[in-house]
């Protein structure tokens, strides 16, 4: 199995404005959903937002340590490195275009 892993370390805390909330929502649908979609949360009825917000907790982070680890295949052979980046390639998920990318990097 290949993997990037990052762990963040700091302080942290719990954002409740509600706002803030709504608009880093929006940002993931804007950076997320695909460039047709017609999915705008600011048509979403404002009742339904409001509950589905009461679920989730926002938080800030400032970081103080970052710690990395990538295993790709680097203690295979180039011949195997690159048949599996062909595999990861052929799928349609996107963690695994961007392993294989990650791996032909490395290479």
């Amino acid at each position: 199995m290949n993997y990037v892993s990052i762990h963040l370390y700091g302080n942290m805390g719990i954002v409740e404005d509600r706002k803030v909330i709504f608009d880093s929502l929006n940002d993931l649908v804007n950076k997320y959903e695909s460039p047709d979609s017609s999915y705008n949360l600011n048509e979403v009825e404002p009742s339904f937002m409001e509950g589905m917000t009461k679920g989730i907790v926002a938080f800030r982070i400032k970081i103080t340590k970052i710690e990395a680890k990538a295993k790709l295949s680097q203690n295979h052979p180039v011949e195997r490195q690159e048949l599996i980046i062909k595999h990861l390639e052929n799928t349609s998920q996107e963690d695994n275009i961007q392993v294989a990318s990650l791996m032909k990097k490395n290479l």
